[in-house]
């Protein structure tokens, strides 16, 4: 019980996030980064909030992992769902918006294919594909360990749901940089349909790793 109350101490993350970013920006005097580092610490604490009302800890070991789940959202957001509200802040707006067609794959399985069939496929695609399959794996796992969702399908729901978030958030993202001058978003960020494929391969990974852990099983199938 004293464990579940003391849970809320990992609020001190996106707070922590938060004071480190503004010191940077101030240093170094870059309003753009810090307006990104604000709107996504406040984006990071409410995820916080919500995932630690949901989240069962048992004991101190359970409250270890937990920061370390919280971290690894930390990370994903870094790396697929960097809102980088600044820059357009900072940059000059022309409106000529238009949808980059080259950076929109909507056809299941072409990128995977594309990829396997390359002759040489380079060190990138090749870790862009098993960074996708390996990306959301903690996610399920996670959701299913501090039991948040009930449920292999659920926890798998989840994965897909924020998949399809990511790539609709990276189609957003490359349509609006075209309405401003000087706007560019980091190598890879497109929206492409495998990697939700990919992306939920990682959830059921995620999920038959859970169940396959004895301890892990018990713990999931344990109503209280």
């Amino acid at each position: 019980m004293q464990v579940q109350k003391c849970r809320f101490f990992v609020l001190l993350l996106p707070v922590l996030y938060l004071l480190y970013g503004v010191s940077l920006a101030l240093q170094f005097g870059n309003n753009a980064d810090l307006i990104n580092t604000i709107a996504n610490s406040c984006l990071l604490f409410i995820a916080t909030i919500i995932l630690t009302k949901m989240a069962k800890l048992k004991n101190w070991l359970d409250f270890i992992w937990f920061c370390v789940f919280i971290l690894y959202i930390f990370i994903l957001l870094h790396l697929v769902a960097y809102i980088s509200i600044g820059d357009f802040v900072n940059s000059t707006y022309t409106g000529n918006f238009h949808i980059q067609k080259e950076m929109i794959n909507l056809i299941p399985f072409t990128t995977i294919e594309n990829t396997i069939t390359q002759t040489l496929p380079t060190m990138p695609t090749i870790i862009q594909i098993i960074g996708n399959v390996l990306l959301l794996s903690p996610l399920s796992f996670f959701l299913l360990y501090f039991k948040i969702t009930k449920s292999g399908w659920k926890a798998l729901l989840v994965v897909f749901l924020t998949s399809c978030g990511i790539e609709l958030l990276q189609f957003v993202q490359t349509t609006m940089i075209t309405g401003f001058e000087s706007m560019s978003l980091p190598p890879d960020r497109s929206t492409d349909v495998d990697d939700i494929i990919l992306n939920t391969l990682s959830g059921l990974i995620g999920v038959l790793l859970a169940y396959s852990i004895p301890q892990v099983r018990k713990r999931i199938n344990k109503r209280r």
